[in-house]
This record gives structure tokens, C-alpha cells and sequence, in this order.
């Protein structure tokens, strides 16, 4: 006999996205702070390198666009389809509440500062990226630099 348990006789609510592990006990947070993670996750993994989804991470992305034979409009496009890509895989998952509004390049430009981070060790030739993720049916959207 399979067990059957009814709403109001649970202890504890269910456990749903966002989560983290923590000292290897499962914690909820923020779930704005999650996408973000998700994010940083997607864009340290090579895109199908995932088996939860062939479309999973945009690594590749850091290496094409810093190509020097792009042009500025070929790296906007890179950038849209990339966002469209990312906001595919969350729908694909079920993630809904927050989508990648748009993915800016900063303008090329000479590394200022020798001794700033790259961001997961990808050098795009002296210029940023800024994912801007929107919470969905929200005017506000959260800016991630890459």
C-alpha cells in the first residue's frame, strides 16, 4: 500500500527552488540570490556538458565574443541569443519567477585596472558583461556582472 499524506497533517512545508547545501544540510534562500547562482553556475559550465539539459551553459560565450574579428553588432546579437538561450532553459526547468531581461556588453575598452578579477577566469579583452535579470511582471531589474 502506497502512503498518502494529507496537507494538513505535514510538519514541515516542502522544500521547492531555492535551495543551497550548507555544512551538508539543505537550506531555502533568497530565491533572487539562487537565479543569481544558477547564473554563475551556467556560465562556469560548457554549454551540454549538463545531462539535465542540452542547452545548460554558456562558457563558450566569454570565448567567442572576445573573438577580435566580431563585429560590435555580431556581439549584440551573441549577447540577445545567449539571454534567450539562458531564459529557455529556465522555462524548460519550470524556473519562471525571474528571466535574463538583457545581457550588455561594456564597451571595449583598455584593462584600467591590472588587478581586477575576471570573472570566472575569463578574460573578454578588456571589457564586462552585465546580465540584467527581471523578476517577472516587475518594472525592477537586478544587474549581475560577469
Amino acid at each position: 500500500m502506497i502512503p498518502t499524506y494529507l496537507a494538513d497533517n505535514l510538519s514541515s512545508p516542502s522544500i521547492a527552488f531555492p535551495l543551497r547545501l550548507q555544512q551538508g544540510l539543505l537550506q531555502k534562500t533568497d530565491e533572487r540570490e539562487t537565479y543569481l547562482m544558477l547564473l554563475g553556475i551556467m556560465a562556469r559550465t560548457p554549454r551540454g556538458s549538463w545531462p539535465g539539459h542540452p542547452f545548460f551553459g554558456f562558457q563558450e560565450f566569454f570565448l567567442e565574443i572576445a573573438r577580435e574579428s566580431l563585429s560590435e553588432e555580431s556581439r549584440t546579437r551573441m549577447a540577445a541569443a545567449t539571454a534567450e538561450e539562458i531564459n529557455s532553459v529556465f522555462a524548460d526547468l519550470g524556473l519562471t519567477r525571474y528571466r535574463v531581461d538583457s545581457f550588455v556588453l561594456d564597451p571595449l575598452e583598455k584593462d584600467t585596472q591590472p588587478n581586477r578579477a575576471q570573472w570566472a577566469g575569463r578574460a573578454m579583452g578588456g571589457r564586462g558583461a552585465t546580465l540584467m535579470l527581471r523578476e517577472t511582471g516587475s518594472d525592477r531589474a537586478t544587474g549581475y556582472a560577469l
